[in-house]
């Protein structure tokens, strides 16, 4: 089955705060009333403005028709449960003593171009719009949106507490957690409570938990997951674990995610829709004829080199910088 996709800008209309561009001029206008009007923004660049908001598995899902086969949770436990037995994952995350928690390996399988309900973006709109006009190509349908291609943002400061904050959300459940069980043993010290939870990050975190099956990521529908730079440390009471979730690209791209679980919605029909408490996404459709433009004036200095670190490419320039200064 074919992803659907949108067809007019009246039909995208309806969905995000939407705004159409078509010369420099007023793609620098819009640009700059931004980065100085709303400076807590996180950014998606789209190549394709008719693409809906799919998270990568809901891509899989639909196209697929996994449904006949599996849960979408199932799916992404699945997936997750895999990676994990990747040996030389675990002693490299071990080497560096690095709880291993669902939460990473989800990160890295964002990163690593394996599906998840993990929807990139990045608090650099210079990053987004790299990934906008990355491999664009001219349209050649009927549909006016292929002459164009996307630049979504959200506000954090306008959502308040609405989006929930995943770093925000596990502090406080162990903040609770620590504090109900103090008062049980301050009122009865005999008294057997299995606080697990509180000990272990990793049973903390799991995607999908049989032993609190309310608790489990899978149980969200819409969270925030900052970028590891900017979020608050998630650290167990007595076990001192901390919550990880970083990795080469994620801090190379400024990177921070939308987690949202649900299997055929995309994610603009739930904010703003079913979800009416959080503002609408902005999108800004950008004429793909301003492409070069964008390439000379918004992106020097990025590059696939930058953005996507390679650790034997680094090795070498090192090396090849030592040379040249010989």
């Amino acid at each position: 089955m074919k992803l659907p996709v949108y067809n007019s800008f009246a039909e995208k209309a309806v969905h995000f705060s939407h705004i159409v561009i078509d010369t420099k001029d007023v793609l620098d206008t819009h640009i700059k009333e931004l980065t100085e009007n709303s400076p807590n923004c996180i950014f998606r660049g789209v190549n394709e403005a008719k693409y809906k908001l799919y998270t990568s598995v809901q891509r899989e899902w639909i196209t697929n028709g996994l449904g006949r086969h599996i849960t979408i949770n199932a799916l992404v436990d699945s997936l997750i449960k895999e990676i994990r037995q990747t040996k030389v994952l675990n002693d490299y995350y071990t080497s560096l003593n690095i709880c291993q928690t669902d939460f990473i390996y989800l990160s890295l399988l964002q990163h690593y171009s394996a599906p998840t309900p993990l929807l990139d973006f990045s608090h650099d709109f210079h990053i987004a719009l790299y990934f906008a006009t990355k491999d664009i190509h001219t349209g050649t349908t009927s549909n006016i949106l292929d002459d164009y291609f996307s630049l979504y943002y959200i506000d954090l400061d306008k959502c308040g507490n609405e989006l929930v904050r995943m770093d925000n959300l596990l502090n406080l459940g162990l903040n609770r957690g620590h504090e109900a069980y103090e008062e049980s043993m301050k009122n009865d010290p005999l008294l057997y409570i299995d606080k697990s939870l509180l000990d272990d990050i990793d049973e903390f975190t799991q995607w999908n938990n049989p032993r609190n099956p309310g608790g489990g990521m899978c149980n969200l529908t819409l969270a925030f997951i900052d970028n590891p730079m900017n979020a608050q440390s998630v650290i167990t009471p007595y076990t001192q674990k901390q919550l990880y979730w970083s990795n080469l690209n994620i801090i190379a791209q400024q990177g921070c995610f939308l987690l949202y679980n649900n299997e055929d919605i995309p994610v603009e029909t739930y904010i703003g829709g079913k979800n009416k408490y959080i503002p609408r996404i902005w999108c800004m459709d950008i004429h793909k004829s301003l492409e070069d433009y964008i390439h000379a004036h918004y992106l020097q200095g990025l590059s696939t080199d930058t953005l996507f670190p390679d650790i034997n490419r680094m090795a070498k320039s090192a090396y090849m910088h030592f040379k040249e200064r010989l």
